[in-house]
């Protein structure tokens, strides 16, 4: 008798739908909408986001996120909700830490460590783009981009695209798609497609969801004729963050990432998130799996 199998569940329509959970419990939480990826697997963006939101919610809102830092152990699925457990590690006069443990079936699929401040003055620099850049509005969108090279890359990663709630525009496109890349540096401006709720931890988790992608892939730019390629075998490792200034994800942001350093089937990429008006508003560090595959 063959084995039935479950239709996928509907793709969310809008980011802010990710990001919303359900508290079961003191300290624990559930998706209630999973971001349809490839292969039904969960997407990492939306567990660093969900995780975040979880975690915050135990805070006092007075302290807001300032870093995390995250293990992806084994491959979600978007078939079934997340488990969010959170632990309070510790609150101090000024910093609170929370752990929180994702599952699904009872095993550990992330872990992380989120760190909460309360805002204080003190010193400031920040480093300025080296770059001009053009504007997002000069720019083509990944969807029109996936449609012009259509031929050049895989049938499931266009498809995606049509119900994309997140919108992405490459600086220099053609080191996506038309050739291997001469350097390992990548900019491109991303938003979620519709507008978020206004608070500030919506917006800092929907920066968290957004900051995973295209990291990994972009170990592989010298390396493939195209950057979004069937023929590797690409996963998140771990993922760190750190949020210098509050910002809307629903506005385009300009991600500026370099791989310094690809080798033994992993690659690692750091990247600085600016404001449209070029502001220093988050830096992220990521490892990852990248494993070329033998057809």
């Amino acid at each position: 008798m063959p084995t039935s199998v479950n239709p996928a569940p509907p793709a969310p329509q809008h980011l802010h739908e990710v990001l919303e959970l359900e508290q079961l419990d003191t300290n624990l939480f559930r998706s209630r909408v999973n971001q349809i990826n490839s292969n039904r697997s969960l997407f990492g963006g939306q567990i660093l986001g969900q995780g975040l939101q979880a975690a915050a919610l135990t805070v006092d809102p007075s302290r807001v996120p300032h870093s995390l830092h995250g293990y992806f152990l084994l491959a979600g699925i978007s078939d079934i909700p997340v488990i969010y457990d959170v632990e309070l590690t510790r609150d101090g006069g000024s910093f609170s830490t929370r752990r929180v443990v994702a599952r699904q079936r009872a095993k550990t699929i992330f872990h992380m460590e989120c760190s909460f401040h309360k805002q204080e003055t003190g010193f400031e620099h920040e480093v300025k783009l080296d770059l001009d850049v053009p504007d997002p509005d000069k720019l083509l969108s990944l969807t029109e981009l996936a449609q012009r090279f259509a031929d050049r890359m895989p049938k499931s990663a266009a498809a995606m695209q049509e119900k994309a709630i997140v919108e992405l525009k490459p600086v220099s496109p053609e080191d996506f798609f038309l050739r291997k890349a001469e350097t390992t540096r990548a900019l491109y401006w991303i938003k979620a497609t519709s507008k978020l709720p206004d608070d500030a931890l919506t917006q800092t988790s929907a920066l968290a969801y957004l900051s995973d992608y295209f990291l990994t892939p972009l170990t592989i730019l010298k390396h493939t004729v195209s950057l979004i390629n069937d023929q590797v075998m690409m996963a998140s490792l771990d993922h760190a963050m750190w949020f210098h200034r509050a910002c809307r994800a629903d506005e385009w942001v300009l991600v500026d990432a370099l791989s310094p350093f690809a080798g033994g089937a992993r690659g690692f990429t750091r990247a600085q998130i600016w404001t449209r008006d070029r502001r220093l508003a988050a830096s992220v560090a990521q490892e990852g799996l990248v494993r070329p595959l033998q057809r």
